[in-house]
């Protein structure tokens, strides 16, 4: 019976979440919001996006859908031009977006994956030691 009230509180909280078109990028240097509109200036909502890094427009590197502002997020890993398409019933826009001016001051708040798994390396490492010292603590009856 706890597995399944653990299990509903799981489910429960997947569906409090916001769609992947909003997820976080631990990552990307800069979170980037595009906003499409039909010709007439309506939003194009729960249109199909791709998502284009700089010097490779034949392979999306994001893909999703946009909200019912016609609001598209996603993370950049890097600084350029980058190019965002959006289809919604026979109509297509695209927008490009510089990030970034080409210094290296803006990625001053940017995670290093190194540094994310040399911690859970450590924090491995210190559980599997722990779990060492109780069997041993336990074989000597204490």
């Amino acid at each position: 019976m706890p597995t399944l009230r653990l299990l509903i509180l799981a489910l429960a909280t997947l569906l409090a979440c916001k769609s992947p078109a909003a997820a976080f990028d631990l990552f990307a240097t800069h979170n980037v919001t595009a906003q499409f509109a039909t010709a007439d200036g309506k939003p194009m909502a729960g249109a199909e996006v791709k998502v284009y890094a700089p010097g490779n427009p034949t392979h999306p590197v994001a893909t999703g859908k946009t909200d019912k502002d016609g609001k598209f997020e996603f993370g950049t890993d890097r600084d350029g031009l980058w190019t965002a398409e959006a289809r919604v019933s026979g109509e297509v826009a695209r927008v490009s977006i510089r990030v970034g001016d080409g210094s290296d001051q803006e990625r001053g708040g940017a995670v290093s994956p190194f540094l994310v798994f040399g911690a859970l390396g450590v924090m491995l490492v210190i559980a599997v030691w722990y779990r060492f010292l109780r069997a041993r603590a336990r074989r000597r009856g204490g």
